[in-house]
């Protein structure tokens, strides 16, 4: 996990680490995922002046108890100075694994000081690991706590790195399918909010088709009907349109970017060099922050086809996510191919609010130990975000508002 020295900058520092520390994080991909970080007390150290080394046993008794109230029992925690501590999460990464750090610091601050100041907030990534030590850049702890329950996609940090000429020239995409129908694709954003750190983890891309003769929305079944080669053009479409905001989710405290697109069109090479070969979306960009969802995995779907396409996509991005239906067969043979996440899409949902309810509970059920991640998503309230928990699923998102309000669907 080496770092060139050329990567330093005003807002990194190196930190030495002990020996059982730096074997822990050998071999593991959690610097990479952004799941290590660094927390200071110099705050409190500052303040005990004199009395620092009288009282620092105290606050060094006092952030342990808070590490093990926030932290699973294999996370990592090791003190590693006289006033910071190492934390390395397995299940977090990015945002969610900062927001926890950011939670600890301040009951720690609250507790030990009285309140807390923003400066005092200081937290950093472990980026990279050279010679024994650690480098870490420096996290904006205010971007961290806005992200807290981010729900409303206007007031995203991605799209404020977007002009609004640049977004409003990608959407919407209209085209006419190999059937002679017109089709118009508006695109939305939705936050893919953490239920356990609560805070905004991921942006998804969501494209919307509409029947403009008919101006219905066309549900998920209905466009998964379409010809191969109308499935590539919004695909296409929805990779542009996410291009756009790849830059502004790329850092160590913004969220992930997610782009939906069809297993038909990522399982072909041509569908592959697509994705790659989309202007705006480098190679760097895609592994850096951006994960694709496969949203057409049913029970049909070869697993050993699956395997192979999903491990060539996470040569390329950061990971891969399938969309399933709420049918415990789609889930057989998932697990080997070792996804970053499994999503269930409330649109996919339909029936009285009981088995609506039931299927959550069993898809939450069924997902266990699949993936790291499971997402239900494209929801109408926040009131399901509850269901959602109750589940045991770890991640929920809103669906946002058709751009064309439009409420009525067309017949699957």
């Amino acid at each position: 996990m080496p770092i060139d020295s050329h990567d330093q900058d005003d807002a990194t520092q190196r930190l030495a680490l002990p020996a059982p520390v730096l074997h822990r994080l050998a071999g593991s991909d959690l610097i990479a995922r952004g799941s290590v970080n660094v927390i200071s007390v110099k705050a409190i150290r500052a303040w005990a002046g004199d009395w620092w080394m009288q009282k620092r046993g105290d606050v060094w008794t006092y952030v342990e108890r808070k590490l093990s109230e926030h932290l699973d029992r294999t996370d990592m925690r090791a003190r590693i100075s006289d006033s910071e501590f190492l934390i390395a999460m397995n299940s977090d990464q990015g945002l969610a694994a900062q927001a926890t750090s950011v939670r600890i610091l301040e009951d720690v601050l609250t507790h030990l000081l009285g309140s807390v100041d923003l400066n005092d907030l200081g937290i950093s990534s472990v980026i990279g690991v050279n010679n024994g030590e650690a480098i870490c850049r420096r996290i904006d702890a205010a971007t961290v706590l806005a992200a807290r329950a981010r729900r409303d996609s206007n007031r995203s940090p991605v799209r404020r790195a977007v002009e609004p000429a640049d977004e409003a020239r990608r959407s919407p995409v209209a085209f006419t399918t190999a059937g002679g129908a017109a089709l118009r694709v508006d695109f939305t954003l939705e936050h893919v909010v953490s239920l356990r750190r609560n805070v905004a983890t991921a942006i998804r891309i969501e494209p919307m088709v509409t029947h403009l003769g008919s101006g219905r929305q066309a549900t998920a079944r209905a466009v998964s009907r379409l010809p191969d080669r109308d499935i590539a053009f919004i695909d296409e479409a929805t990779l542009k349109f996410g291009a756009l905001f790849a830059r502004g989710a790329q850092g160590h405290n913004v969220p992930d970017l997610i782009l939906p697109a069809s297993f038909r069109t990522l399982g072909t090479q041509r569908g592959r060099d697509m994705l790659t070969g989309t202007p705006g979306l480098s190679l760097a960009l895609l592994r850096g922050g951006v994960m694709i969802e496969l949203v057409d995995i049913t029970r049909g779907t070869p697993s050993g086809r699956l395997i192979e396409v999903v491990g060539l996509l996470k040569a390329l991005t950061r990971g891969v996510i399938a969309r399933v239906p709420p049918e415990k067969d789609a889930l057989r043979g998932l697990k080997e191919a070792r996804l970053a996440g499994l999503a269930l899409d409330a649109s996919d949902l339909v029936g009285p609010a009981e088995k609506v309810a039931m299927e959550i509970m069993n898809f939450g059920r069924d997902a266990k130990g699949l993936a790291p991640i499971t997402i239900l998503q494209g929801l109408p309230a926040e009131g399901y975000f509850a269901a959602a928990d109750t589940a045991g699923l770890t991640h929920a998102a809103l669906r946002a508002t058709n751009p064309l309000a439009i409420k009525s669907t067309v017949a699957a």
